[in-house]
């Protein structure tokens, strides 16, 4: 099973660095059509998405967690955000993955 992280450039790639796949998300990109392109591909079991993402979106997005039984779609914090306030990352993936 695959985790990907959505989010800003320095969010998805620090989270590569630990074994994270991701996919830089601009302004103008729909957050939306990323997800569920990303929910079609059978080996995808999470789907990270920054906070600051979510908040575009966030009617859609948690009608589309409502909804969708796999891949899992998780809300996180980007690194900006997580400065404030410690965020262990490969403990959400390794409770969501059941490992």
């Amino acid at each position: 099973m695959r985790a990907v992280v959505i989010g800003d450039e320095h969010t998805v790639y620090t989270l590569r660095l630990m074994g994270f796949e991701g996919r830089v998300v601009g302004e103008r990109d729909d957050v939306i059509s990323i997800i569920r392109e990303l929910s079609m591909e059978e080996d995808v079991g999470a789907i990270l998405v920054t906070s600051e993402l979510v908040d575009r979106v966030r009617e859609d997005f948690e009608k589309m967690r409502m909804k969708m039984r796999k891949p899992v779609l998780i809300e996180i914090m980007s690194l900006r955000e997580a400065r404030l306030k410690e965020v262990n990352y490969l403990a959400i993936l390794r409770s969501v993955l059941g490992i």
